[in-house]
């Protein structure tokens, strides 16, 4: 397996330099059949030089061929050849990517173990309690689904008038109504119910989240296809089977968000990443089908961080959160300017 043994190998000087510099820049250009070919010059002489075999898997993902990418990096890793710190980061972004979730946690486990990776423990530590919190939700929500569906199912059946009460609420209740009413429809599919959701989308005076909730809603009754729906004085479409049922279903930019908050604020209060983690969702729900720009995730978790210290009434202003994320204070205001205008956080926040 992977172990640089270049002993039993004479290469010539620069080829292996050279191949890889040429492999990274036709990468670069999105030449990627091309890129896989200098690295596969390398393993043909060397077939088990670890840089290469590391090269030929980031050319895979950023090919997107991330399964094909999967056995090499997993090779590497076993081996514990190379710079093991490399191989942890792309390892962990890969699973990531594919959502293997139980790979990752034991992908966490060993890398705690792993004294070269010593450096990058509170990282490692961060990730586990974000998982931690994902689970821990995950696990709630599937009790409170399997018992909200018998409660629906019961009302409906002892009650014929009892979803017609639910179709008034989700017209005139409040928040809490409404949500509610969302929350046991799903359970009680019907021709009526699904006209009666795709109505309530249009309409203007719902909260924007609870028109994701009744997106949801209609996916989880089993409806597919194309359907609108009305935010921030804008008409949508999107394809309901892309729409998430799980709140752990988001992007891979959108949860390194949460990954890079709890590496920093790992030493707040216990409370503090759980608080975040409600309140990026509440955002992200508020907003779907429109998805937050984030290919600096440390922005967005700087102006998620200061949003949460304004509303637990935390000392910390937005200069010192601008310095524990490295980023400007410009940035931070932006965002949370944004998170403020759908979340109405001035309202929630002290004066």
């Amino acid at each position: 397996m992977p172990q640089n043994n270049k002993e039993n190998v004479i290469l010539f000087p620069g080829f292996v330099e050279e191949n890889l510099r040429q492999a990274r820049e036709a990468s670069e250009e999105e030449r990627y059949d091309q890129a896989l070919e200098y690295v596969q010059e390398i393993l043909r002489l060397a077939p088990e030089h670890t840089e290469a075999f590391l090269a030929a898997a980031d050319i895979l993902i950023r090919a997107g061929r991330l399964e094909e990418a999967l056995p090499l990096v997993a090779q590497i890793w076993e081996e514990q050849s190379g710079n093991i710190a490399e191989t942890f980061h792309t390892y962990l972004g890969l699973l990531l990517k594919l959502e293997e979730f139980e790979r990752i946690r034991q992908l966490l486990e060993q890398a705690t173990m792993i004294k070269e990776l010593t450096p990058f423990m509170h990282e490692i530590q961060a990730i586990q309690e974000t998982f931690q919190i994902v689970e821990t939700q995950k696990e709630q929500w599937e009790e409170e689904d399997r018992f909200s569906r018998q409660t629906a199912l019961q009302k409906a059946e002892m009650d014929p008038a009892y979803v017609l009460r639910l179709y008034e609420k989700l017209e005139g209740g409040t928040f809490e109504e409404q949500l509610g009413a969302l929350e046991q429809l799903k359970y009680i599919p019907s021709p009526e119910t699904v006209s009666v959701l795709k109505e309530y989308m249009m309409l203007v005076y719902p909260d924007p989240m609870l028109k994701t909730f009744a997106l949801r809603a209609l996916k989880r009754m089993g409806e597919t296809g194309r359907v609108f729906l009305y935010k921030f004085g804008q008409k949508f479409e999107t394809v309901i089977e892309q729409v998430p049922l799980h709140d752990e279903e988001m992007p891979d930019g959108e949860r390194k968000v949460l990954e890079c908050l709890s590496r920093v604020a790992y030493q707040q209060d216990a409370s503090f990443v759980s608080f975040a983690f409600q309140l990026w969702m509440e955002y992200l729900f508020a907003i779907y089908p429109l998805h937050p720009p984030v290919d600096a995730p440390e922005e967005w978790a700087a102006a998620l961080h200061y949003s949460v210290t304004r509303l637990l009434r935390m000392e910390q202003n937005e200069r010192e959160v601008a310095e524990l994320y490295h980023v400007s204070l410009p940035l931070i205001k932006r965002n949370y300017q944004t998170l403020t205008e759908v979340l109405h956080l001035d309202a929630r926040s002290p004066e």
